[in-house]
């Protein structure tokens, strides 16, 4: 209440006298004055009860409207951290799903909440109590997560992560398919893996998960480095292997291949030895034919070297059927149990004619004779269409023998680009000759041969238009006309 708004009469010195003078009409009482400092007195007095009054009215209000005295509730705790207070605490489990779902939908996978929330018995103001947004906001500011995925573990140590265990179950079944593929599916008896093997669910960060073929291929290859080479015109998995120094039987199994399969220009080969994490290992029953081996004969003569040797009669190989339960690891066979057996056809026995002359020395004799005696020269030294021909071409058919021009060590004996199968022999002095395109290979590098020795046979590998010799002779690396120096001494 304002002061103005009292009683005029209240602060009217002529009022109040005459109302006191009223009381002094009375006979048993005598009149009495209010002086000015009593008047003031009463006024103020007036005054601050009002006031007074008003602002109780005013806590009242303000009391009523924000609830002032607190009242039960709930306090929200994580990690004993004081987040907001609700009214009802089933309000947090409501949010915790609602997060839940929204996480799961937003990462693709099953979702772990790693915070723990909990409530407590409080008191609070309604104003102190937090909305569901604002709880929402709250838990999802303060939540720490991880996700659930499937661990690939072999022998106790991890191989890979991927989004499911049936995705984990894929790329073990993917695994077995890459070495059971190419079997009849009725012969297998059983498949299993040689490494304990298990699938369990693991925390993982996001990053982690793996696509489900890369792993299988990973497990496959046992690593990620990757290494090819391009066919060319006349390579086969031999020469390759030897140009790349790997074993006949790394390249074969880098590519899944048998040592007759037929290369075409331009295809890939892998040139990693797979190592795989898991070893699958296949039992199963097969019926298939199976070389038998031949016997070889031998008829001494006294016009050959006794390290020479002549086929006169070319052995055969038999023909059997087996039956035969086999155990293979990664598609190769370690163990047969035969069951059965039928010859179908008997081996041929193979006659060899040898000889009985000690060899001559096995050095230079400084002369060089006709490495391809019957031959005819289709192509000479020097100058011709194209560029310059390093040294003298001489045709003659497939498989014939070339001999050693001169005694001497072999320096190399193997795949050379262009050249094919090639034969290099020091014969001293500075000479050298190189014998390229061959099919076979009959010595090795470091070997002392004579004059004469077979070292090689005629064929068409490398750059070859068909089957013939190419020979170089070289004097400290420098070449010479070949047609200048065999079937004479240098």
């Amino acid at each position: 209440m304002k002061l103005e708004n009292l009683p005029f009469s209240m602060f009217n010195k002529n009022k109040d006298n005459q109302v006191f003078k009223k009381l002094g009409e009375k006979k048993d009482r005598q009149p009495f004055k209010f002086t000015k400092r009593v008047n003031g007195t009463i006024a103020l007095m007036l005054v601050t009860t009002l006031i007074l009054s008003g602002a109780g009215a005013f806590n009242y209000l303000e009391t009523h409207e924000n609830n002032v005295y607190a009242t039960d509730s709930f306090t929200v705790l994580s990690q004993g951290k004081e987040l907001c207070k609700l009214r009802d605490p089933e309000l947090l489990d409501a949010a915790l799903l609602k997060l839940d779902k929204e996480l799961e939908n937003q990462e693709h996978h099953e979702i772990q909440i790693e915070s723990e929330f909990e409530t407590a018995p409080s008191k609070a103001k309604d104003r102190e109590i937090a909305t569901e947004d604002e709880l929402y906001e709250l838990i999802k500011s303060n939540m720490v997560y991880s996700i659930m995925a499937y661990e690939i573990n072999v022998n106790g140590e991890k191989i890979g992560i991927v989004n499911s265990e049936y995705e984990a179950k894929g790329v073990i079944e993917e695994v077995k398919h890459h070495f059971t593929k190419d079997y009849d599916k009725e012969s297998l008896i059983e498949v299993t893996t040689v490494e304990d093997v298990k699938i369990q669910q693991v925390k993982a960060r996001n990053h982690e998960i793996e696509d489900k073929e890369k792993l299988a291929n990973y497990i496959i290859k046992g690593t990620e480095e990757e290494k090819t080479y391009i066919v060319e015109k006349g390579d086969n998995y031999w020469n390759i292997a030897e140009y790349f120094n790997m074993k006949i039987d790394d390249l074969l199994l880098a590519n899944s291949a048998a040592e007759d399969d037929i290369l075409q220009i331009g295809d890939e080969i892998n040139l990693i030895v797979p190592k795989p994490f898991i070893n699958v290992q296949v039992k199963r029953k097969v019926v298939q034919e199976e070389k038998m081996p031949y016997d070889t004969e031998y008829v001494k003569v006294s016009y050959l070297y006794s390290d020479e040797e002549i086929v006169s009669k070319a052995g055969k190989y038999g023909i059997s059927e087996i039956e035969a339960i086999v155990t293979e690891q990664n598609g190769i066979q370690i163990a047969k149990e035969v069951l059965s057996e039928k010859v179908i056809t008997e081996p041929v026995t193979q006659l060899v004619t040898t000889g009985t002359q000690d060899p001559p020395p096995k050095q230079g004799t400084g002369y060089f004779i006709n490495p391809l005696p019957g031959s005819m020269i289709t192509s000479r030294y020097g100058t011709r269409s194209g560029g310059f021909h390093r040294g003298q071409d001489m045709a003659k058919a497939a498989g014939s023998y070339i001999y050693a021009a001169d005694g001497g060590t072999v320096t190399y004996a193997g795949w050379l680009p262009s050249y094919g199968n090639t034969v290099k022999i020091d014969h001293g002095g500075g000479f050298t000759t190189l014998y390229a395109h061959c099919s076979d290979i009959y010595v090795s590098s470091g070997e002392a041969v004579y004059q004469g020795k077979t070292i090689a046979a005629v064929g068409s590998t490398g750059v070859s238009t068909g089957p013939h010799l190419h020979i170089e002779i070289r004097k400290y690396e420098s070449l010479l006309n070949p047609a200048e120096y065999i079937g004479t001494y240098y």
